[in-house]
């Protein structure tokens, strides 16, 4: 079999790679070469877009698929597909479960209603999902379209709002050191979760399956676990109870506008999928690592990599801004360690003007300095 694969170096991308290798697949993956790649994948270095550079690269190849993880809006995905239906026989799309009307209560099918008003993002991926069905309408490749819902690896925990991948030692870090944990609607928002190696059984399960041919698969876990219970999973293993702060998801997204829609329309709202379908389809996958196990993996991968990338000291200052806010707000008394910590001994007087920046956003003297060094920041 062989697979075509645009990006390969992220979290899904990487894990779909290596199970594809592990099952004797030929891969050739399309990307900009700045990370490492899985071993014995064949790279074609170049920018995604560069469709110059990728069609002089596979002149005269043709794959059983292609999976592109790097489409997310209507002109990218057509794109794509105009370009790569020439070289393959499927088309692989990596949509969301993120598509479904998530207003609508209860567990959903991919038949279900889909395009989330609150979330741009679902709205984009129902854009590409309609256009890369109608283009392929008249030609000789199948598409299939997949769906994951939260998938996390050895870089991320699967809380809700987080920094980005490899920063989320912060989390534990606050965690550690006594400080608070924002929750909205108590923590009992609910969503399937899954390590990355389980999504890539499915994945791969469909790659030249006839039966995955012009149809869509949620994969997605069996567990669907609330962030309080993702929680738990981290008090247990760093052997510290988590202290939470609850706050209103509408204080929470304002005060946090980069994230607003990503909270009302994301993690604020169960996220609750059938994985019936791929299960018929795919009989080898299954969720074979729990969260308390897939969650444990995870801190262990951060405490064995000299945490990572450290501490992501604007998403700490933003958290601890918005939890002064709340508490102002209530009339509460503010924990006393809402304040710079230095998690890991570090700190650099950069980490702390970070800090600090984020901390005091709201502050009209602060967004000018943040104007001025934002390249230095």
């Amino acid at each position: 079999m062989r697979l075509l694969i645009v990006g390969g170096s992220g979290v899904l991308s990487s894990a779909v790679a290596k199970e594809a290798v592990n099952n004797n697949f030929h891969v050739t993956l399309i990307n900009r070469g700045h990370r490492v790649i899985p071993n014995n994948c064949h790279l074609i270095k170049s920018d995604k877009d560069d469709y110059v550079t990728i069609a002089k690269a596979l002149k005269g190849q043709v794959f059983d698929a292609v999976i592109d993880f790097l489409c997310y809006n209507e002109e990218q995905t057509k794109r794509s597909f105009l370009f790569y239906k020439e070289f393959v026989k499927q088309y692989i799309f990596i949509s969301t479960c993120a598509v479904y009307d998530k207003t609508i209560l209860g567990i959903k099918s991919e038949d279900s209603p889909k395009g989330l008003k609150l979330w741009s993002y679902s709205l984009n991926k129902v854009a590409c999902e309609e256009s890369v069905l109608t283009l392929s309408k008249n030609t000789s490749t199948a598409v299939t379209i997949v769906r994951p819902c939260v998938t996390y690896d050895d870089t991320r925990i699967p809380y809700g709002i987080m920094p980005p991948y490899r920063f989320h030692w912060t989390l534990c870090a606050r965690v550690l050191a006594d400080k608070p944990i924002i929750t909205w609607n108590n923590g009992m928002n609910r969503s399937n979760m899954m390590r990355v190696e389980d999504f890539a059984i499915g994945l791969i399960g469909l790659v030249g399956n006839r039966l995955s041919y012009n149809e869509a698969f949620n994969i997605c876990g069996d567990e669907m676990p609330t962030f309080n219970d993702v929680l738990d999973v981290i008090s247990k293993k760093l052997g510290k109870e988590v202290r939470k702060i609850n706050i209103d998801s509408d204080f929470f997204s304002n005060n946090y506008p980069e994230k607003k829609e990503e909270i009302l329309g994301g993690r604020a709202l169960d996220a609750t999928n059938s994985n019936e379908k791929i299960k018929r389809v795919v009989p080898a996958f299954a969720q074979k690592i729990p969260l308390s196990e897939g969650v444990s993996m995870t801190i262990d991968a951060y405490r064995n990599n000299n945490y990572q990338k450290g501490i992501d000291w604007e998403f700490d200052g933003t958290t601890d801004r918005i939890i002064s806010l709340w508490c102002k707000k209530q009339g509460i008394k503010q924990h006393a360690c809402v304040h710079f910590v230095d998690y890991l001994g570090n700190a650099s007087c950069l980490d702390r003007m970070k800090y600090l920046l984020a901390y005091y956003s709201d502050w009209k003297i602060v967004r000018f300095i943040k104007k001025i060094c934002k390249k230095y920041l």
